[in-house]
């Protein structure tokens, strides 16, 4: 039998992955809620509650990128300066006086499951007035980290990984699938 943290921590991967391979999750009055996304149209839960003017962190998320790789982005209200931190299986990036909107915006993305250098990524608040992303990786690495101004408003920063090693030798001719 399992435990309850283990059944808490089952049902948030199904989730995940029903998010990641486009099944609704959630419906509304308005419709249906598919999360947010670089680019795409949805705004962040609770919009009404973010604070004006203020630096914040409002959706964390994962996408598998076509033809390999891997990419976590951050969602903010606004551009935010940023530092990276690396050191052995972790890199970390720092988001500098901003704030994290909602706890909930605190879970961990886990992505033990997908064919990513990393296990899990986590945003957290750091000191007074900062949040980081932190993340736990499986691979030695160093990703590409870029900013996008989405059209929604929003102030994006992505963290792009490279097709693992799985995905390139997959890649080469002649490797059995």
């Amino acid at each position: 039998m399992l435990a309850y943290p283990e059944i808490v921590r089952m049902v948030g991967l199904v989730a995940l992955i029903l998010v990641l391979v486009g099944v609704p999750v959630a419906h509304s009055q308005e419709g249906i809620y598919q999360g947010v996304s670089p680019g795409g149209g949805n705004p962040p839960p609770k919009v009404e509650s973010i604070p004006k003017g203020k630096a914040m962190v409002t959706w964390s998320g994962f996408q598998m990128l076509e033809g390999g790789g891997s990419r976590f982005f951050i969602q903010t209200t606004r551009p935010v300066k940023i530092e990276t931190k690396k050191s052995r299986g972790r890199f970390v990036l720092v988001l500098k006086n901003t704030r994290v909107h909602l706890k909930n915006n605190t879970r961990p993305l886990e992505t033990e499951f997908f064919d990513t250098p990393v296990s899990r990524a986590t945003v957290q608040r750091r000191g007074r007035g900062n949040a980081a992303m932190v993340f736990e990786m499986r691979e030695d690495v160093t990703p590409t980290v870029t900013r996008e101004k989405g059209k929604d408003g929003y102030a994006y920063i992505l963290v792009d990984f490279k097709p693992t090693a799985a995905q390139t030798d997959l890649s080469k001719p002649g490797t059995p699938e």
